[in-house]
């Protein structure tokens, strides 16, 4: 279980106030999350036939495509289908 103390701590670095009541929400809704991270745990230890295994399934890098830069469309054509626009900006309801 995920205590007080450490929640306000997760708070204070990501610089978040919470209520009371907001604060009793997060500590359930977190135990929630660990628990559930908890049984997906307990259900692949010791069988690691039960966890995918990516490696197999990468592809090395000498089988990917050339990454080449190709132009992208003109603006023109881009806002072609926008009601109103000023510059590349669009506006909502007309200019």
């Amino acid at each position: 279980m995920i205590t007080k103390d450490e929640v306000l701590k997760l708070a204070n670095l990501a610089r978040l106030d919470f209520s009371d009541d907001e604060l009793d929400k997060i500590i359930k809704d977190m135990d929630d999350i660990i628990a559930f991270a908890d049984t997906i745990n307990n259900s692949v230890e010791g069988d690691a036939d039960k966890i995918r295994n990516v490696s197999l399934s990468a592809i090395p890098a000498e089988e990917c495509r050339e990454d080449v830069v190709k132009d992208s469309l003109p603006n023109e054509k881009i806002l072609s289908n926008v009601n109103a626009s000023k510059g590349c900006f669009c506006v909502k309801g007309g200019i």
